[in-house]
């Protein structure tokens, strides 16, 4: 392990005007602020972007946005079927422009609060605005010639690994973030979803999604406890499925990226769920869905395919699949069945993964020829980044994965 991660991967900046701006809080998290967590940019598309903000009670709130940070000309509310969206956890924002949105420059944007109380239906009350500072976000360009990806996993609501994980992912500068699943421990009764998923860092000034989007990969014990159905206020569906809000396929310049989720790691008859588990024919869903994108020409064309999935795909030998009531899934034995034929057929170069909290990668073999990077744990020796870096230069393609622990050494790297 003698590389180091910052010799081996160029540091690229990204501006940012979020250091200069006012905020109604700019130190941790208190009981007196509305606006209870960093902006979190989710699900970019060529005209549109979502935001979510976590809330400390009924609110509504607000984008406004646009291309310079003296000059935010455009607003973006949610509303559902007439009626603007309030909640008192969590708020997501879909801005949807006009026109294509640049790549090439910041959008500057940021997020309004505003109290909202009912004393019957004609007398609502409203309180004092608050507002996010202005952010410089960049969205990544679907015809880039390079594409930086860093993917993340098994933090488990530890926040001193995320902080130190923010650290970093501010010194490498991705274009895209990935959280690859199990955001908590689980969530029970006393835990706060809108928190852990929203503001992991328990800090308002470490925005690691604010000036960049992130992509959410579904893990097992974000699916556990009382008040897991929350968490989908926090990390919302994708804009084209509610059926299937962690599934997305997505292409930036070399790169197509497909999201998978694997969903619980024991069979859904297993005791322990007492009736509640429905991930077998969720994942079959996954599995017809999958079947389409993997057709669409902007995943079937791409130079480089990697799919992530929080659970590993490949198991070591001897390790459980989570298919029988004996132990839990080392690997997803569902999810290699379904998915891995796919991903092999469709020449998919790699999958991401984490769950073990032990690092590893698994080499193609001759049965499955498909590269696996699995991700490191919650604590500060366990923790990794993986980072992928796909370019096309004069017509060539290239690909570099690493995975990197808090200490800058590079423990696995492949070139494609």
């Amino acid at each position: 392990m003698s590389n180091q991660f910052n010799e081996s991967i160029p540091v690229r900046a990204l501006d940012n005007t979020s250091s200069s701006a006012t905020h109604q809080s700019e130190s941790k998290t208190t009981g007196s602020a509305l606006i209870t967590s960093p902006p979190v940019v989710q699900h970019p598309r060529a005209k549109s972007f979502g935001v979510s903000i976590a809330v400390s009670s009924l609110a509504t709130a607000w984008v406004e946005y646009g291309f310079a940070k003296d000059d935010l000309a455009f607003t973006a509310v949610a509303s559902h079927h007439g009626l603007v969206a309030a909640d008192d956890q969590a708020l997501h924002i879909r801005v949807n422009h006009s026109d294509a949105l640049p790549t090439d420059k910041p959008i500057c944007y940021r997020v309004v609060a505003q109290p909202l109380s009912y004393q019957d239906a004609y007398n609502l009350q409203r309180g004092k605005q608050q507002s996010t500072p202005v952010y410089a976000l960049r969205l990544p360009d679907p015809n880039a010639q390079s594409i930086r990806v860093i993917s993340i996993n098994d933090t488990h609501a530890n926040t001193e690994t995320v902080c130190s994980l923010h650290a970093q992912i501010e010194k490498l500068q991705p274009d895209l973030l990935i959280w690859n699943g199990d955001t908590c421990r689980d969530f029970n009764a006393e835990d706060a979803p809108n928190q852990i998923m929203l503001n992991p860092a328990n800090d308002l000034k470490l925005a690691w999604a604010a000036t960049r989007p992130l992509l959410f990969s579904n893990g097992n014990h974000d699916a556990r406890g009382e008040r897991a159905r929350e968490a989908v206020k926090c990390f919302v569906s994708c804009p084209e499925s509610t059926e299937l809000p962690y599934n997305q396929a997505l292409r930036f310049g070399p790169l197509a990226l497909v999201t998978l989720d694997t969903g619980e790691d024991k069979p859904d008859r297993h005791p322990v769920f007492a009736g509640t588990a429905a991930y077998e024919p969720y994942r079959e869903k996954q599995s017809t869905w999958l079947e389409g994108v993997l057709q669409q020409a902007m995943i079937k064309d791409a130079p480089f395919k990697v799919a992530t999935a929080h659970i590993p795909l490949r198991g070591l030998e001897g390790q459980e699949d989570g298919t029988t009531l004996d132990g839990y899934a080392r690997y997803s034995g569902f999810g290699a069945k379904l998915w891995l034929p796919q991903l092999k057929a469709a020449g998919f170069d790699a999958v991401i993964s984490g769950h073990t909290h032990h690092p590893r990668h698994d080499t193609p073999t001759a049965e499955m020829p498909v590269h696996q990077f699995v991700g490191g744990g919650r604590e500060l020796e366990q923790a990794t980044l993986t980072l992928i870096d796909a370019t096309l230069t004069h017509g060539k393609a290239s690909m570099q994965i690493q995975v990197a622990n808090l200490q800058n050494e590079v423990l696995f790297k492949q070139a494609f």
